[in-house]
């Protein structure tokens, strides 16, 4: 059978599209080669919520799916009592961490009408390093970087790295995707949280949280 020229440069092009579509998707790594070299573990919280509310009026958590529901109104609480001035929150706080650089993950929902901060890398002694703030135009912000657009009523993965190292970074992930690159603050104590604190002119904010999990940056052999 004689092949045509034409036919030979069709099949030629349908080739280079299909090698340039498999570059293309594998740019965007997976979850499984974002954490090679990460071990997963174990992990302790507290659920920080209005002082004067009993936690399942704030937080819900369903063991059959692995779901954290975190709600707040602005007009609530803080979450300890006076002298403490700060907004309302309903947050998880995992347990600090003094050295290797840990990376928390979890797929997030964000309801409509949110304006929290739903996510930060903590310096313990000092306050807040990093915060992820959802807006109710569906923007997730950290200070003036967009990090995600479209982002209400859908589930989407979240992964923030921190190390405590001295010149550590902490990294931001969005679906996997490198989205922000933030300096540490050197050796010291640090953890991560994540659920509804809210913002300033807010009224009801809402977050969902699943599959949460801690890793731990494996040391070399």
């Amino acid at each position: 059978m004689k092949t045509t020229p034409t036919l030979l440069i069709s099949v030629i092009a349908l080739l280079a599209f299909n090698s340039l579509s498999a570059e293309s998707t594998n740019d965007t790594p997976s979850a499984t080669e974002l954490t090679r070299g990460w071990k997963e573990m174990p992990f302790k919280y507290q659920v920080q919520h209005p002082y004067d509310l009993p936690l399942n009026e704030r937080y819900k958590f369903d063991p059959t799916n692995n779901l954290h529901d975190f709600w707040v109104y602005f007009s609530d609480k803080p979450h300890a009592p006076p002298p403490n001035t700060t907004t309302a929150r309903t947050e998880m706080r995992l347990e600090s961490f003094t050295n290797a650089e840990h990376m928390f993950d979890g797929d997030v929902n964000i309801q409509p009408g949110t304006f929290a901060c739903i996510a930060q890398v903590f310096d313990e002694a000092h306050g807040p390093v990093t915060m992820v703030i959802a807006h109710p135009d569906g923007t997730v912000a950290i200070g003036h970087d967009t990090i995600k657009t479209n982002a209400i009523g859908h589930w989407w993965n979240l992964k923030m790295t921190g190390d405590p190292a001295q010149g550590g970074k902490i990294k931001i992930y969005a679906d996997n995707v490198l989205v922000g690159t933030y300096a540490s603050r050197g050796p010291r104590a640090y953890y991560f949280k994540c659920g509804v604190y809210s913002r300033k002119n807010s009224d009801r904010s809402e977050v969902w949280y699943r599959n949460i999990k801690m890793w731990v940056k494996a040391e070399s052999p």
